[in-house]
């Protein structure tokens, strides 16, 4: 796919999300699509999965979420940008409550575009430092982790 349409398909497909769009994204998203997130979210193998694992939580969780985007570049059938997502902090997510706040989560995606629709994605979402603007002291946090031995976390966290 030549440059320009590649970056005209993740225009749309992130108009679409600004509109909080999660059916109907067949048009932008191959059905088995790979989406790779950031530890705590993981990688979703198909449509469905990113829509019913990622897109609805985040939506939940961020139900005024607009993306700002920063930085924004494609080349062939690559595309990538650079942002945050504003947004109010309405709902639990990765199991941190609800807490009201305003908060900017930063983000970097990476595209891989297939035919005439997005195949791959690579994202990293700034998780930390969204827990900073909640109040989390980070290095606590990191410390604390960094204390425990993973088999520590597997007893205090039933799902």
């Amino acid at each position: 796919m030549p440059t320009e349409e590649t970056k005209a398909l993740i225009q749309r497909m992130i108009n679409a999300l600004n509109d909080h769009v999660i059916e109907g994204q067949e048009e932008f998203w191959k059905e088995n699509m790979i989406w790779r997130g950031p530890a705590g979210i993981g990688t979703k193998d198909s449509l469905k999965r990113f829509q019913d694992e990622h897109q609805r939580p985040f939506l939940h969780a961020f139900s005024d979420k607009f993306a700002v985007e920063q930085i924004h570049f494609a080349q062939g059938e690559y595309a990538a940008s650079v942002g945050y997502q504003e947004a109010t902090h309405t709902g639990d997510w990765l199991g941190i409550p609800a807490s009201g706040k305003k908060v900017k989560i930063r983000y970097m995606d990476v595209w891989r575009v297939e035919g005439d629709k997005l195949a791959e994605n690579w994202v990293m979402i700034d998780i930390l430092d969204f827990l900073a603007q909640l109040g989390y002291d980070i290095e606590k946090v990191l410390k604390f982790i960094g204390s425990k031995p993973p088999e520590y976390f597997d007893e205090q966290v039933k799902d």
